[in-house]
């Protein structure tokens, strides 16, 4: 499978990884349980990445009681996530990844034209909200998405671009 073309239907690419804070993330292990929620965020440092998070925390309520595992994949290092970690009482996995790793295993590279659009109007809801820059970390140009993988371990929904909540509930 031509890993740049993820669409609905296919299977989600398999991985086992070191989370910053919930130990090792096998995604076989949890592939049956649960709809999994995959969110690939840029970095920690990115103001519109934090806009996105902070729409997310207040999602995580309705996402854990629609019966779905929440994961999380950044750019980040481990100190500066942590210091997020700690600062968003984040209870979800948080797992490192670097542009060659998982964002490509999901079709993730540059960001979309359709997120390079949005990113004007975000930043400037960001700064409103008092989101500073941090440090720059991992690729700038990553494009975000997110992803949900069914209990049979296909995609079930994929989005190249920052967050949209209405999306993913749609199919939890």
């Amino acid at each position: 499978m031509d890993k740049n073309t993820i669409k609905v239907g296919d299977k989600a690419p398999p991985f086992k990884l070191d989370s910053y804070n919930a130990g090792l993330i096998d995604l076989g292990e949890l592939i049956g349980k649960q709809k999994i929620v995959l969110i690939f965020s840029r970095y920690f440092g990115c103001p519109i990445c934090q806009l996105d998070l902070n729409i997310l925390m207040e999602a995580v309520p309705e996402i854990n009681n629609k019966g779905a595992k929440l994961l999380y994949i950044t750019q980040s290092g481990e100190k500066v996530a942590q210091e997020f970690i700690t600062k968003y009482n984040i209870g979800f996995p948080v797992i490192p990844s670097s542009k060659d790793e998982l964002y490509a295993d999901y079709g993730l590279g540059l960001m979309t034209a359709g997120a390079v659009t949005e990113v004007k109007s975000k930043f400037k809801e960001a700064i409103k909200q008092g989101l500073q820059h941090g440090d720059y970390e991992g690729w700038e140009k990553q494009g975000p998405g997110q992803f949900v993988i069914g209990e049979d371990g296909n995609i079930l929904h994929e989005r190249k671009g920052w967050l949209l909540l209405p999306e993913i509930f749609a199919v939890l």
